[in-house]
């Protein structure tokens, strides 16, 4: 048997509708794998950090290198 991998938009009806009849068909077998998890901007691994609490607040810089000195 040959195997054939096919990328597809989930969220496009076409192709929906493509593998829906793939899978109608007998002699197709089709199992699904997520693809791997996207990596996440920066902006997501920042609020990421804000719900997490890993956030500090210094009043200037003197202050903030008094902070980290401190840990």
């Amino acid at each position: 048997m040959a195997t054939l991998t096919i990328s597809y938009d989930g969220r496009n009806k076409a192709a929906r509708s493509i593998v829906e009849i793939l899978r109608s068909l007998d002699f197709f077998q089709i199992s699904e794998t997520p693809l791997k998890s996207h990596r996440k901007t920066g902006i997501e691994l920042a609020y990421e950090d804000v719900a997490a609490g890993r956030v500090y607040s210094a009043k200037d810089g003197a202050d903030l290198i008094r902070q980290c000195l401190e840990d």
